[in-house]
């Protein structure tokens, strides 16, 4: 991407080691640093796209490595087992986020707001570092793998949420929507969820086609719209985060 720098972001969690992707707007002070967490495919070029597009909302961000030692496949086949220790194994994945967050924390100015971005399975561990104490500003889900919390998993989550999905997901279809939105509302959570008819899983990505019947299907009008929705997410978050208490004033304030 033209004026930004792309530097390996190197972390470890669980005895592992992880290599993430670290990309910063050139010459500028960032407005906010995002930890992306892709699907299945890691640091592919469409986490890259959607990357740049927070880039060049005047963001940081650092594509996750969502698997250990780098590894972004190219095939399904090479995938299926380690998704599966992520949905098996959800604490793994939400110590990496963490210590992703803690590196990311490191290449950016005190004081700059830290928020998550999680698309399908990556999704899943956005949301599980939330109920864990997210010591974020704000997490974002777009076609996310939603899950209900494991058992023994906490529910409240401190920072706002924002959750977009499909209507006809099969991957996380409507009755998970609503036991997802049961949990978050019985938690009293700061959560908006944005449903978008006629779209499917993966609507974020033009690799998908647009085959209806397809399990996976890319929607140009509701990825436009989730794009959209993120960058106004953001501002409002970066808006609260900017406000700062009014000077005390009146009988018995301290004087400046």
């Amino acid at each position: 991407m033209e004026g930004t720098a792309e530097i390996e972001l190197a972390y470890a969690a669980g005895g592992k080691s992880y290599s993430g992707l670290l990309l910063k707007p050139g010459g500028r002070k960032p407005k906010a640093a995002v930890v992306l967490l892709p699907d299945w495919r890691g640091q592919s070029s469409l986490a890259c796209d959607h990357a740049g597009f927070l880039v060049a909302l005047g963001c940081v961000v650092a594509i996750a490595d969502l698997y250990g030692d780098g590894f972004s496949p190219n095939n399904p086949d090479q995938v299926g087992p380690m998704v599966s220790r992520l949905i098996e194994r959800r604490d793994e994945g939400v110590l990496a986020l963490a210590a992703c967050l803690e590196r990311l924390r490191r290449e950016v100015p005190a004081g700059t707001p830290l928020l998550c971005l999680g698309y399908s399975v990556g999704g899943m561990v956005a949301l599980d570092y939330g109920r864990g104490g997210a010591d974020v500003a704000g997490i974002i889900l777009c076609s996310a793998l939603l899950k209900t919390a494991a058992e023994g998993m906490g529910t409240r989550i401190r920072p706002p949420v924002l959750i977009l999905q499909g209507t006809q997901d099969q991957v996380s279809p409507m009755e998970t929507v609503a036991a997802v939105i049961a949990e978050m509302d019985g938690a009293g959570n700061d959560v908006r969820f944005e449903l978008y008819t006629q779209t499917h899983h993966a609507f974020d990505n033009p690799e998908a086609g647009t085959d209806p019947n397809a399990r996976l299907v890319y929607s140009p009008a509701s990825a436009r719209r989730a794009k959209a929705t993120i960058a106004s997410f953001l501002a409002e978050v970066l808006e609260n985060h900017s406000v700062e208490p009014l000077p005390a004033t009146g009988p018995g304030a301290t004087p400046s």
